[in-house]
């Protein structure tokens, strides 16, 4: 299959659009650019490079450097970019794919340090502004990249005006010139996916092997800054397939370009061979799950489609809404041309029914579907075919079209900027906020009761009664509970004697759903307890968590010997707690106490208050 660029008399008219879009992203960016574009989740992706090339230590036997790093640079709230592994050494969390194509840029920021008299530590200010500007670089290398891909199939006024929709009318613009400045996975994976068609159509016409060997790095690039990505080698496997005898031939041809397949394999295995050689020094494993975080994985069945679609928490059509004609365009291109609307269509079906089983459906701190941003290059065909197909018809659909996607065009960069200003949280958007605040330049009245709970909102587990009320009560007295005790000289009903032995009491276990209806309750959560010993000698944690799928998150807990507890006597041990962004609700609450101490400890009456929120 051969395919021939698009021309007609406006041949400048695309490159003189990806130019202005770029010109007005780095314009964006600038005015919004951080003082620390090296924090949070880039902070974690980042930090091989230093690690490696300056202090080197890849393994933080010395966590110190952290923890001058974190002071100096206010790089993270907490270290959660990394974790203790078996062999003692700290692993990253994220992959290294990320750190290789920031590799670039990092060098040159070390030797403007070094030349300039800044610290040559990674993340002062030379650093800062080499990552931000080589992001903006390979932006603008993907724009410009996707305009060759798409001169492959549409004519120049066609595709200034799939580059002039994909960037500005999409969430595009929030998380590559604001949100992370470029420097998050999104930004570095949408070109390239550019790369990948480019080189995909590339190897096709001329099946030459430099493009396999291109092709085969790019992939390779991209799954190793997100693993799911190794999804994009369906692309190039099922170019040009179509139906059965389609696959035959493309069988015949990988057999007659064996030498090329082999090379290709071994390019995409090396470039793996990174990640798995760090993991296995690092780790004492070749395989590693080094992305573990408590409550959080993969819902694959069934995944959380719809609410990735369509929620107004994050939901990709609710904030994209330009990308329901991408979608409806793979009508259009199934009928136009058959020969690549397999790969193109798999690769979005899948791509999608992984993006939306994450249990974090929502995408934490985020302004619609980031995590598809990486699919716009392979979505913008579709998305031109259906451009091409309405511009062919009356003139009032041509009209109809342009209205909308100037309106989406608008509609984007509005919420985009009430996004950034906090009128629009979409992480914590509800139906009613959104309508509330739709339109607005300020915090509508009263918006807060119409959101979702922050959690990281200061007091944000204290109960205040006029909002709250009272809805239930559970309370394990162990009168039931086979091995509880009764000592009339300590209590006049049976307790439970815990010790070094018996470390983790019988606990109350509740579904979400038996709690609440709501999205969150608050619960006050105690304990009575008789301590014989000093809880400073004999320490011990009243806890609470829940599960999704034997896997607990949201934990929470209040240590006995940091409480004042009388010796010899009943004391209570209490502490507010607010659930979690509850995954499901078959998602189990669980209250115990957890005895962490040698010497023995009397509990009784574990107790459960929950509090709704007043409608």
């Amino acid at each position: 299959m051969t395919l021939q660029t698009k021309n007609n008399s406006g041949a400048s008219l695309s490159k003189i659009t990806a130019f202005l879009l770029c010109i007005g992203l780095l314009l964006i960016g600038h005015s919004y650019f951080p003082l620390n574009i090296l924090c949070w989740d880039v902070f974690g992706y980042y930090l091989y490079l230093p690690l490696t090339f300056i202090y080197h230590d890849l393994g933080l036997k010395d966590h110190s450097i952290i923890d001058t790093v974190i002071q100096k640079y206010n790089s993270t709230g907490s270290f959660y970019q990394a974790f203790q592994s078996p062999t003692g050494d700290w692993v990253m969390r994220y992959p290294i794919g990320l750190s290789i194509l920031y590799s670039p840029f990092f060098f040159i920021g070390h030797i403007i340090a070094k030349l300039g008299g800044y610290p040559a530590d990674g993340f002062s200010a030379p650093y800062q502004y080499a990552i931000w500007f080589g992001s903006m670089f390979f932006a603008f290398t993907g724009i410009f990249t996707l305009r060759k891909v798409l001169l492959k199939f549409f004519e120049e006024k066609i595709v200034a005006l799939l580059l002039f929709v994909l960037v500005l009318g999409t969430n595009y613009t929030l998380h590559t010139a604001v949100h992370g400045q470029g420097a998050m996975p999104h930004d570095y994976l949408f070109t390239l996916y550019a790369f990948i068609l480019w080189f995909t159509i590339r190897w096709h016409e001329s099946y030459k092997i430099k493009y396999a060997v291109w092709l085969a790095a790019v992939c390779g690039l991209a799954a190793l800054s997100r693993p799911s990505e190794a999804v994009a080698l369906l692309i190039p496997i099922f170019w040009g397939v179509y139906n059965t005898e389609t696959f035959l031939q493309k069988i015949n041809l990988l057999k007659e370009k064996k030498l090329q397949l082999i090379v290709f394999s071994m390019v995409l295995t090396a470039m793996g061979f990174i990640q798995f050689t760090y993991w296995k020094i690092y780790t004492g494993s070749f395989l590693f799950d080094s992305y573990y975080n408590p409550g959080e994985g993969l819902d694959l069945l069934p995944p959380h489609t719809l609410n990735t679609l369509f929620s107004f928490r994050n939901g990709w059509f609710i904030y994209t809404p330009i990308m329901i004609l991408a979608v409806l365009g793979f009508l259009f291109l199934y009928r136009k041309d058959k020969n690549i609307f397999a790969p193109l269509f798999a690769y979005f079906i899948i791509n999608l029914w992984i993006v939306s089983s994450w249990t974090i459906w929502w995408c934490g701190p985020s302004f619609g579907q980031r995590y598809l941003i990486a699919s716009y290059p392979v979505l913008a065909i579709p998305l031109g075919y259906f451009f091409t197909g309405v511009l062919e018809k009356k003139k009032i659909f041509k009209r109809l079209l342009l209205t909308f996607c100037l309106g989406c065009i608008g509609l984007n960069l509005f919420q985009s900027w009430q996004m950034v200003n906090g009128i629009l949280p979409t992480p914590r958007m509800t139906q009613d906020g959104y309508f509330a605040a739709f339109a607005e330049t300020e915090i509508p009245e009263g918006f807060e009761k119409m959101l979702y709970i922050d959690p990281l909102a200061p007091g944000a587990s204290d109960i205040d009664e006029k909002e709250y009320s009272k809805t239930k009560e559970f309370v394990n007295d162990f009168e039931d509970v086979d091995n509880a005790i009764r000592d009339t000289t300590i209590s006049a009903t049976r307790f439970f004697r815990m010790d070094s032995v018996s470390i983790y009491s019988p606990n109350v276990e509740k579904k979400y759903r038996e709690l609440t209806e709501k999205d969150h309750v608050k619960m006050k959560v105690s304990l009575r307890m008789y301590c014989t010993v000093d809880p400073k000698d004999n320490p011990g944690s009243l806890v609470v968590t829940v599960e999704h799928k034997g896997k607990a998150y949201g934990y929470a807990a209040t240590d006995a010997e940091k409480q004042q507890l009388e010796l010899n006597k009943w004391s209570k041990l209490s502490f507010n707690y607010l659930t979690p962004a509850i995954r499901s609700g078959s998602d189990k609450l669980k209250v115990y106490y957890w005895h962490r101490g040698k010497k023995p400890v009397f509990i009784d009456d574990l107790k459960v208050e929950v509090w709704d929120r007043n409608n």
